[in-house]
């Protein structure tokens, strides 16, 4: 799997901030409150990002936000009402790798189509995985585990956040591509999962970057890979799946912000804009890329063919793991 989206150069990024700023749409839109769900419960991963776009969105434009946390089903609640509100630019939302691409391939009846019910406005960041073992582990490296595998079918155990999550299927691509048997532990969140691979309870943890990354710093856990094309700049010595022998290995938990089909183009071309002029802000970029997020950033064309590329990608992995919450 390959993510293909375009990432922005700080230079584009201050080309598409100044064009914001002097388009003078910022005054004829929106004209009232702009309702911004986001599809997870409040003070996680995708809730703390998408507070900090809005707020700075908030901050350059003057426009009035109103955030709504509507969790359940994966993230597939919050973005059907997304898809089912009016297509005014008013009725925004966070999308990401589970509920977009993920979901329409794990659910038998998701009320949406991740391509047709919704306006492709602004892809935001990608984070990578990264796969940690607990400190005393006899995996200095993925090379180890792979061995480890492969001599005793079923013998490694690797937790992760649940079922048919991005960590689920990443791990699952892996092992399809390896030739690996290993055994899924689905936890109901990340803090347990965390918890018992620092205990060994557990061999391996796969997870986002943000989320594993205070861990590793702190060394009560050792990161064997990252998911990424290239190492992260936050983990230089850890080395990426890729280089195990997967050429072209590469998953993240990407985000990206939609609202419902049928926005007209202008309210798209000034929702872009204002995203992207966000994402150019240096305070914000700090913040983003310290947690271990990639800048994403360009056009809604650009988003709307990678999401068409994701969606399919993502079936063919749910396909070969079997995975399914039905």
């Amino acid at each position: 799997m390959k993510l293909n989206i375009r990432r922005m150069t700080g230079a584009a990024l201050l080309v598409t901030s100044a064009v914001f700023a002097n388009t003078g749409l910022a005054q004829d839109f929106p004209g009232g409150n702009i309702t911004f769900t986001v599809p997870y419960p409040p003070g996680g991963g995708t809730d703390i990002m998408a507070r900090l776009v809005v707020e700075k969105i908030r901050e350059q434009s003057g426009w009035t936000f109103v955030v709504q946390n509507q969790p359940g089903a994966g993230g597939n609640i919050g973005l059907a009402q997304v898809s089912r509100s009016a297509p005014n630019g008013l009725n925004i939302g966070m999308g990401q790798t589970s509920n977009l691409a993920v979901n329409p391939s794990l659910y038998a009846d998701i009320p949406y189509d991740p391509v047709q019910d919704f306006t492709p406005l602004a892809a935001v960041a990608t984070q990578p995985m990264a796969i940690i073992t607990f400190p005393g582990s006899p995996f200095t490296n993925l090379g180890d585990l792979i061995e480890a595998a492969r001599a005793k079918p079923g013998s490694v155990l690797y937790g992760t956040p649940g079922t048919g999550t991005v960590s689920h299927l990443s791990m699952e691509l892996l092992a399809t591509r390896a030739g690996l048997k290993l055994d899924h532990v689905p936890y109901t969140g990340i803090a347990q999962a965390i918890s018992d691979v620092m205990g060994g309870v557990v061999d391996i943890y796969i997870g986002s970057l943000p989320s594993v990354l205070p861990h590793v710093r702190a060394g009560t856990v050792r990161a064997l890979a990252v998911t990424s094309p290239d190492r992260s700049s936050l983990l230089p010595d850890v080395p990426t799946v890729a280089s195990f022998g997967f050429d072209g290995f590469e998953t993240a938990d990407w985000k990206a912000i939609v609202g419902p089909a049928g926005i007209p183009a202008e309210r798209v071309e000034t929702l872009n804009a204002a995203i992207n002029a966000a994402l150019a802000d240096d305070s914000l970029r700090a913040v983003l890329e310290a947690e271990g997020s990639v800048i994403l950033g360009g056009s809604a064309e650009d988003l709307a063919s990678f999401l068409a590329e994701q969606v399919k990608l993502w079936a063919e992995v749910v396909e070969a793991s079997g995975a399914s919450v039905n």
